[in-house]
């Protein structure tokens, strides 16, 4: 008989993250990937959205289309 109990593992669900080295050492990747898209323009934000396979409406508002883009990343 082993005196030790074994607790089941339950697995955590992993942050999403779209950075490959910033992350190691930063604790909020979402603040951070957020803000680096608050930084380009629409015309920017609408073109990366193409290269992820998805359309976005520039006539919406900034925020609606980093929200969009960031659950694609």
């Amino acid at each position: 008989m082993t005196k030790y109990k074994i607790k089941k593992h339950t697995p955590v669900p992993a942050k999403k993250c779209v950075h490959f080295f910033k992350c190691m050492w930063e604790t909020d990747c979402e603040a951070i990937a957020r803000a680096e898209l608050a930084e380009m323009s629409p015309l920017l934000l609408e073109a990366m959205g193409r290269t992820r396979g998805i359309e976005l409406d520039r006539r919406r508002t900034k925020q609606s289309l980093i929200d969009e883009l960031y659950e694609v990343m």
